[in-house]
């Protein structure tokens, strides 16, 4: 139930990612942020460093063969999110820095 969430998530961000793609021209930074904050994951401001490192190392997890299930564990022990926001944040993370994984998120 909570990878069914999670993966419903990472499909919310697919949805989301496709709407906004003409004003990708942005830095992939500031796309994950706002998409992020888009979808209620909210940060003080002087973390803005931490969240962006945060979402570059789920690329670095995918590299080392981590699965979604392990990522939605790994960020929901690690902060107060629900499922739902751990999987919408990696999928804005797997669309913004590492979209070669975006199969990783198709539930």
């Amino acid at each position: 139930m909570k990878i069914t969430i999670a993966c419903a998530a990472a499909a919310a961000f697919a949805a989301v990612a496709l709407v906004s793609a003409p004003a990708a021209f942005a830095a992939p930074e500031d796309d994950f942020l706002q998409v992020i904050a888009g979808g209620g994951i909210t940060w003080p401001a002087e973390k803005t460093p931490e969240v962006i490192e945060t979402g570059q190392a789920v690329c670095q997890d995918w590299d080392n063969g981590a699965d979604f299930a392990t990522e939605v564990s790994d960020l929901t022990s690690v902060t107060d999110w629900t499922d739902y926001q751990a999987g919408y944040f990696i999928g804005a993370a797997t669309g913004a820095f590492c979209p070669e994984y975006e199969y990783i998120i198709s539930c």
